[in-house]
């Protein structure tokens, strides 16, 4: 017996159960009579199947449009109170085929057995979506405890391999380079890039084991970085942050240049193809843009920047980091973080 089956036998049990448990309450002396009794049987399978098909699809469709985790009374009050019409207004109009119309009997009797059996049925319904309510309450808590460990997990991990690859060795050899040829030809300016990657190195030995920094310290970091890159590309990176003054926010260490580098790396980047790089703030969001012209081959990638950035800000944030690629740009939504967490 496969498990559709099961659930189906299951849920007919209950149907002739809560019926005929209804019916004993209403009129003992029904199981008396074995008629009365299969009666009654084919009335709750009849009447209860269509009902529950019934109430599932409308408790989907108006309630399912609230989530849980956002507003867990308005979804139930919803959801609960489309059961109850659902119930009432298929148990007037069978009873009324079943007593009125094929049994005769009068509709003072018909609407004094229908209310009484309408409130039995309400508090059945009550006790049972209160069990079934407190059950996914229960499966949906500790399905989050577990997710939430699983990602704590895994951003732990990432973080441990983020730490042994902070700076793209291809960065410092490309940057040491550059440095070779300036300090033959513009001796200020190789100085100039020594204090600012003398900065960089500063930057990552005195971030390197906090959660989160302030936006003026990463940005001041992000700074350096793309300067030089600008060096190394002959200015053929053009470079925009507009975030106003300076805000009180912070940021995942490293998250904005990680997304700086990347845009290098699998971008064409030549004076014909500039590429573009801005940052700003929109909706409460840190926005890192650029124009689209990948290369037709990539470096290899670790694979744990964008990814690393993505599950540290789900933790850090409990929101979700939004990237889209459309109209010829690549933009990555970085969620402002307020407060510093523990």
């Amino acid at each position: 017996m496969n498990k559709a089956v099961r659930k189906y036998l299951f849920v007919i049990l209950a149907l002739i159960f809560i019926g005929n448990l209804i019916s004993l309450l209403l009129d003992p002396s029904f199981v008396t009579s074995p008629k009365k009794w299969l009666i009654n049987c084919a009335f709750s399978i009849g009447v209860g199947l269509p009902m529950m098909k019934l109430s599932g699809f409308l408790a989907q469709k108006y309630g399912g449009k609230i989530k849980w985790e956002e507003n867990p009374w308005k979804r139930i009050s919803v959801t609960l109170s489309v059961v109850i019409i659902v119930t009432v207004l298929v148990t007037f109009l069978f009873n009324y085929i079943f007593i009125v119309t094929i049994a005769g009997m009068s509709f003072a009797d018909f609407i004094k057995t229908t209310l009484n059996l309408m409130l039995l049925q309400i508090i059945f319904i009550v006790f049972i979506f209160t069990a079934i309510t407190g059950v996914q309450f229960f499966r949906m808590w500790k399905e989050g405890l577990l997710r939430q460990e699983s990602l704590q997990r895994k951003a732990l991990e990432l973080q441990l391999e983020a730490m042994k690859n902070q700076v793209n060795p291809h960065f410092l050899f490309n940057s040491l380079n550059t440095l070779s040829t300036l300090v033959h030809k513009d001796s200020d300016l190789a100085v100039h890039m020594i204090s600012q990657m003398s900065d960089m190195y500063r930057y990552l030995l005195e971030q390197k084991d906090k959660k989160l920094v302030k936006w003026s310290v990463e940005k001041q970091f992000a700074e350096n970085y793309l300067n030089l890159q600008q060096m190394r590309f002959a200015n053929n990176i053009r470079v925009k942050i507009d975030t106003g003054e300076e805000k009180d926010f912070y940021v995942v260490p490293l998250s904005v240049q990680m997304l700086a580098e990347n845009a290098i790396k699998h971008n064409i980047i030549s004076s014909d193809e500039p590429l573009f790089i801005n940052m700003y703030l929109m909706d409460g969001y840190l926005v890192v843009r650029n124009n689209l012209q990948v290369k037709s081959t990539l470096e290899n990638s670790v694979n744990i920047g964008l990814e690393n950035i993505k599950m540290q800000y789900e933790i850090l944030a409990n929101r979700k980091v939004e990237v889209l690629k459309e109209g010829g740009y690549f933009t990555v939504k970085l969620p402002l973080i307020t407060k510093l967490v523990d």
